[in-house]
């Protein structure tokens, strides 16, 4: 059997096994709240599985095996920090389980007396920024079958974008969660396999890094990839997780605050120990290729050349249901944000009749959205570290500060909802460049931070309790969770 033959069936099986679950799980939606959060009643195990799966996205397995081809041990920096802002976020917000929000707008609108301004402004944000990152995953699926299979870029974003609507669509979050747990034991068994022989073939680590510069060899790859750009990349993969809409709808998914924070915790622990099996593997195709002409490339090309059929097949899937995992949960929170913020935006107020029903609608213009964005961006570690500093430092700043400051106002969220993105962009459009005064992660966090104190303190304290904000937030949430 051919090695294209061989894959085509692993992603064919993988396809109809993914729509199965989706159908199975669709025909137990009774209700909007089955849909838009499992029901609440997500379990410990289940909701590990699926938090690690959804973490090792495309920019994981793409984007810092990439960093690991062109700075060694700096392509451990992505999943490092992805999963140390996994555990961190559950350590300070599981406990927002207890207070059934539906999406991480409700919970910032407790800390901030529900301002419209911030409210809208946080919506909006992190609506447009998941759409962003669903395209970023689609890009990823079409990067893989690009390569192995032959065909038009085009043609392969149309399949990843069609793949992933069939999959999350139909059955909702529920869908979501149980095709990641899934796909992550799909991913461990894959790229297990893929490190084992990476090292054993080199004749393990001292083999390995044998031919490697020595500079990538440096802690995480500083002094190849450059030390503030590694911790601009890790700061702003930290907040984006601290932010991260899917995260807190996990958490709110999970049967309790207790089975909320285990599953955060100890996702995030594995996210961080999957970082050696990115580095080792990055490292290892520069060693047997040190000449690939765009370094995004490395794992499709270290498939479609080096790995016999079977394994190739294996590995292929594996790549699937990483990049799948992530888009499916971008997917169910674009949904939740529509049908609890977005829509009610433009009805003055009024939430669908028919909440299911629009989100699948809003749902399918979603992707083309996100097709569309696909089309026009080339390379994807760049296009996140250019997007998240400008959408998600401000965020971050708010919620740690809300979370913890019994002082914050919503004039001080403003202030650094403003701030942060003037920074970003100032530092992007500036003839600044590299170092600490030009990483915009790091110098948009500090001006935020520093805006928010400042004018917080000079503006009144809030007057409203954070749990008369959640009783009221419940009331008007019963128009959809109670049709």
């Amino acid at each position: 059997m051919s090695k294209e033959i061989a894959i085509i069936i692993g992603l064919v099986i993988y396809g109809v096994v993914m729509f199965g679950v989706s159908l199975f799980f669709m025909l137990r939606v009774k209700k909007p709240t089955d849909y838009l959060l499992a029901g609440r009643g997500m379990s410990t195990f289940v909701l590990t599985g699926s938090i690690f799966s959804t973490a090792i996205g495309t920019g994981v397995v793409i984007g810092g095996a990439s960093l690991a081809y062109q700075h060694g041990w700096a392509g451990n920096s992505y999943p490092l920090a992805l999963g140390f802002g996994t555990l961190v976020a559950g350590l300070m917000f599981a406990v927002m389980r207890k207070y059934k929000f539906m999406t991480l707008s409700e919970e910032i609108a407790c800390y901030y007396s529900k301002n419209r301004i911030v409210l809208e402004f946080s919506n909006i944000s992190l609506f447009v920024s998941q759409l962003f990152w669903l395209t970023v995953q689609i890009m990823g699926g079409t990067a893989v079958l690009s390569v192995v299979t032959g065909m038009d870029r085009e043609l392969c974003l149309i399949i990843a974008a069609l793949v992933t609507a069939l999959i999350s669509i139909p059955g909702g979050v529920k869908t979501v969660i149980y095709t990641d747990f899934i796909q992550g034991a799909i991913l461990l068994a894959g790229f297990g396999t893929l490190f084992y022989m990476a090292l054993s073939s080199s004749g393990g680590l001292g083999g390995l890094t044998q031919n490697i510069p020595p500079e990538r060899l440096s802690f995480l790859g500083m002094k190849s990839a450059g030390t503030w750009e590694v911790l601009g990349l890790m700061i702003a993969m930290i907040l984006s997780n601290i932010t991260d809409p899917g995260r807190r709808l996990a958490m709110y998914t999970a049967r309790s605050e207790k089975g909320a924070k285990i599953a955060m915790v100890t996702a995030g622990g594995m996210v961080m120990a999957f970082s050696m099996i990115v580095g080792i593997i990055g490292m290892y195709i520069y060693k047997i290729n040190p000449n690939l002409p765009i370094a995004d490339q490395a794992l499709p090309w270290l498939v479609l050349n080096v790995l016999p059929a079977g394994f190739a097949a294996m590995i292929v899937v594996a790549f699937a249901s990483v990049i799948f995992s992530s888009a499916t949960t971008n997917v169910a929170t674009v949904g939740s944000f529509f049908v609890r913020h977005i829509y009610p935006l433009f009805t003055k107020g009024r939430f669908p009749g028919h909440p299911v029903r629009t989100v699948r609608i809003a749902l399918v213009f979603s992707f083309v959205f996100a097709l569309s964005v696909g089309f026009l961006t080339d390379n994807i570690v760049d296009f996140i570290r250019k997007f998240l500093p400008v959408t998600m430092s401000g965020l971050a700043i708010i919620l740690v500060v809300g979370r913890y400051w019994k002082r914050a106002t919503w004039q001080g969220a403003l202030a650094a909802l403003i701030t942060t993105p003037v920074v970003s962009l100032a530092i992007m459009f500036l003839p600044i460049q590299s170092g600490f005064w030009g990483n915009a992660a790091i110098m948009s966090a500090i001006a935020g931070t520093i805006a928010h104190f400042a004018v917080s303190l000079s503006t009144p304290r809030r007057v409203d309790s954070f749990e008369d904000i959640v009783q009221e937030l419940h009331q008007a949430r019963k128009a959809i969770e109670e049709v």
